[in-house]
C-alpha cells in the first residue's frame, strides 16, 4: 500500500511458454492498485487455518495463515514419493490460474479442488509422512472453511470449536478426534508412532459413520480400563454430548457418508483436547 497510489493501474498476467520462442496469455486482468490489495489482503484472511512446523530451535509452533497456492495444489493432485509431494508440471501450470483468479476475481474455489482436498486428508494412512498429513489436512481445513463461507456470503463455519453445531458431519467429525485421542491417551512411550484404529479406519468412518462408530466404540471398554477415572469420565462426557446430539436429528441419515466439513470438528475438538485436556479433576486423579 506504501508503493502504490490507491488510483494505479496494475496488470495481473499469466504467460504459458506452449513453444520455444512462443508466449501465449493464459490469465489477464487489470485493476486498481486498491482493489488489487483489497483482493490479495480478502483472500488471507478468509482462506486461513492453523498451521504447524518446526522452527530452527526444533521447537514445534503453530500460527494461523494462508496455505501457500502451490501447496494447494500439491496436496489436491499430488502424490507422495519418498515422502516428498510430487505434481506434473502441466497440473502446476493448469491450475496454478485457476487459483490467481480464485484470489484476483474473488471466484469460489473450483469444487473438483475441494473435493480432491476432502478425500486426501480422509486418508492418512496414505501418507508416509506425518509433516505432509499434518500439512494436509490444514490447507484442506482452511479451503474447506472459505468454500463454504464464500458459498453462503457469510461466515457460518468458524475456527473455534463451536459444541451448539448440530451438523451431522461436524459432529461425526468430533467424535472421530475423541475416539482417536482416547486411545492416544493410553500410549506408553515406546508406542508414540502407533496409529489409533480411529486413524487407520477413518476413510471407511468418512463413508460409513454410524457402522464404523460401532465397531470403535467396542474397544473403549478397554480403553477406559486402562484411563484414570477422572480421565475417564472427562471423555465418556464429550462423547456422550456428541452422541446425545446426533441422535437428536433425522437417525435414518446417520449411517450416510459424511460431508467436507467433518473434517473441521474433527480438527478443531482435537485441537481443543490437546490443549485443555488438564482438567481440575484430571489433574487431581493424576497427582
Amino acid at each position: 500500500r506504501k508503493d502504490l497510489e490507491p488510483h494505479d493501474d496494475v496488470v495481473v498476467m499469466a504467460l504459458d511458454a506452449a513453444t520455444t520462442g512462443r508466449l501465449s496469455i493464459a490469465y489477464y486482468n487489470e485493476l486498481r492498485s486498491s482493489d488489487f490489495i483489497d483482493r490479495i489482503q480478502h483472500w488471507h484472511e478468509t482462506c486461513c487455518w492453523f498451521f504447524k512446523w518446526f522452527n530452527k530451535k526444533g521447537v514445534l509452533v503453530e500460527n494461523v495463515m494462508s496455505p501457500i497456492t502451490s501447496n494447494i495444489i500439491k496436496y489436491s493432485f499430488g502424490n507422495e514419493e519418498n515422502e516428498i509431494l510430487k505434481v506434473k508440471d502441466e497440473i502446476m501450470k493448469e491450475q496454478s490460474q485457476r487459483i490467481i483468479s480464485c484470489i484476483v476475481d474473488k471466484q469460489l474455489i473450483p469444487t473438483d479442488i475441494v473435493r480432491s482436498l476432502f478425500r486426501n486428508a480422509s486418508r492418512p494412512q496414505a501418507y508416509d509422512s506425518k509433516k505432509n498429513y499434518s500439512l494436509l489436512l490444514s490447507t484442506a481445513c482452511a479451503v474447506i472453511r472459505k468454500y463454504h463461507n464464500d458459498k453462503i456470503g457469510k461466515e457460518i463455519w468458524k475456527m473455534q470449536l463451536d459444541v451448539s453445531n448440530t451438523n451431522r458431519s461436524y459432529l461425526f467429525g468430533r467424535l472421530l478426534a475423541v475416539l482417536e485421542k482416547v486411545e492416544r491417551s493410553t500410549y506408553s512411550k515406546d508406542e508414540s508412532g502407533r496409529e489409533p484404529n480411529a486413524t487407520r479406519l477413518q476413510s471407511v468412518f468418512v463413508q460409513r459413520p454410524l457402522n464404523t462408530w460401532g465397531i470403535l466404540e467396542k474397544d473403549l471398554v478397554l480403553y477406559y480400563a486402562k484411563l484414570k477415572p477422572g480421565s475417564r469420565k472427562f471423555y465418556k462426557d464429550i462423547i456422550g454430548n456428541i452422541v446425545e446430539t446426533l441422535q437428536e436429528g433425522d437417525i435414518s441419515q446417520l449411517n450416510k457418508s459424511l460431508d467436507d466439513v467433518y473434517l473441521l470438528g474433527y480438527y478443531l475438538q482435537r485441537k481443543e483436547l490437546n490443549q485443555y485436556i488438564k482438567t481440575d479433576d484430571i489433574e487431581k486423579e493424576e497427582e
